[in-house]
């Protein structure tokens, strides 16, 4: 996840968490359907996959969340960037609840996922040119197609390929 936004301090002040999480519970319902469960008398399942935790981050400052396969850092990485709501607890980033993203554009575009599998999180069927100008083009960074393209260029050249990768698959 990252964030373009500042946020002024005054100078040998205490620094404002850039995240604060406080008390975050998520629990899925992984239950039978309803007429499954009256049938045969079972009771609602619930999933604790994360259960009361809370931590901030400072602007700069990195940040390790680590354990075992299963323990919910997915989940807390998709509850930092709203895709999932908090069943209990709060996020916040920038002093922005995340439960706003959806209405805030701003915020949503300075909060992103990185996904460790790229083979997983791109679509294989769309060219590199056009996954990166989508975002720009959705949030108002590029007013037209052709915009879109030159700017997808220089973000390539921005991180050592070349413009020309722009018509490639994500797997070439």
């Amino acid at each position: 996840m990252s964030t373009t936004q500042n946020i002024p301090q005054a100078p040998n002040a205490p620094q404002q968490a850039l995240v604060q999480v406080k008390n975050l519970v998520r629990t899925f319902d992984v239950s039978q359907p309803w007429p499954a469960r009256v049938l045969t008398s079972q009771p609602k399942q619930l999933l604790h996959a994360v259960n009361d935790i809370s931590f901030e981050i400072a602007q700069g400052e990195t940040f390790a969340l680590v354990g075992e396969s299963g323990c919910g850092k997915s989940t807390v990485a998709r509850l930092l960037v709203g895709l999932y709501a908090p069943s209990k607890g709060t996020v916040t980033l920038a002093g922005n609840d995340v439960s706003q993203l959806k209405t805030n554009l701003k915020l949503r575009r300075d909060a992103q996922m990185i996904f460790q599998d790229p083979y997983a999180s791109l679509n294989p069927r769309w060219r590199v040119g056009r996954i990166i100008a989508e975002p720009l083009l959705l949030h108002g960074l590029a007013s037209n197609d052709a915009a879109a393209q030159s700017k997808v260029g220089e973000l390539l050249t921005l991180v050592g390929l070349s413009a020309s990768d722009a018509s490639k698959y994500p797997h070439q």
